[in-house]
């Protein structure tokens, strides 16, 4: 680690506090904000300064990174007191946030153009993976911004691919979550049919993890009803997983019908899938 990087961290929540910690302990010194001032607190415990505006954490920072909904990481960006109207030239920003490729590549030229370098690093590996640091990283942006921002992205990553262009990191995460949809509904089906031909589901759960079924979705059903001793076992399956890659494809002249399929199963059950192992 270079001494002299400073890093700002902007949102705190599941994913940004466990990582801002993780760096902190790592030896980078931080200046971190967040709307809840208890978020705030537990950071200052482990030596963070805080800053009252994004502009400030900008004005002390080498690099900023940012884990925000899309509606505020555009804020903090374009917005009064923002990153946009404070930052020094040379600053790194380099935003986790999951925000619409196109959003991603409009913020990175409105900062390019006031000399400061963006990532678009969406993140995949859950609350688990930002406290373990095992979670992969799909960055898109300038080259030579992401190799200086390697350090810290290693620190919180285990996989960090870089994809190219700005706004390739989000598509890429977009086409993941359709991935990931595909195994949900696997597994969903998968056990639909092992109940119905009399298996217990929590013995054939954690047989298929072991086998060529295994996924990341399906280790964390079993740790959860097998380790945990959970009864029930809610997929968090969203709209927006299929439905961002599908409007992807449509732009790209392309029909994906097994996304559509998981995108309708899905629909006809309100987005609520919750398997029974009672």
């Amino acid at each position: 680690m270079q001494s002299f990087e400073h890093l700002g961290f902007i949102g705190l929540g599941n994913m940004g506090g466990p990582i801002a910690l993780r760096l902190l302990r790592a030896g980078y010194p931080m200046t971190v904000l967040d709307l809840d001032e208890r978020k705030i607190e537990a950071l200052v415990k482990e030596g963070a300064q805080t800053a009252k505006t994004p502009g400030e954490v900008a004005q002390r920072s080498s690099t900023v990174i940012a884990s925000l909904h899309p509606e505020a990481i555009e804020r903090v960006i374009v917005g009064k007191e923002g990153i946009g109207e404070t930052a020094r030239e040379g600053l790194a920003l380099v935003d986790l946030s999951s925000t619409p490729p196109d959003l991603a590549i409009r913020l990175s030229d409105f900062l390019r153009v006031r000399g400061v370098g963006m990532l678009d690093a969406p993140l995949s590996g859950a609350d688990i993976g930002a406290t373990n640091g095992k979670l992969t990283i799909f960055v898109g942006g300038d080259y030579e911004i992401y190799r200086r921002c390697l350090p810290v992205l290693q620190c919180i990553g285990q996989l960090v691919t870089y994809l190219g262009k700005s706004g390739n990191g989000q598509v890429a995460k977009q086409i993941n979550q359709m991935m990931q949809a595909f195994s949900e509904l696997a597994i969903f089906e998968g056990l639909l049919l092992a109940e119905r031909m009399g298996l217990d589901l929590k013995m054939f759960a954690r047989a298929a993890s072991g086998g060529c079924a295994q996924s990341w979705r399906l280790d964390e059903l079993v740790e959860q009803v097998w380790n945990q001793g959970e009864k029930k076992y809610r997929m968090r399956i969203r709209p927006s997983r299929t439905a961002n890659a599908l409007e992807m494809a449509k732009r790209a002249g392309i029909e994906l019908r097994g996304a559509e399929t998981v995108h309708r199963i899905f629909s006809d059950r309100g987005w609520e899938v919750v398997i029974d192992f009672e």
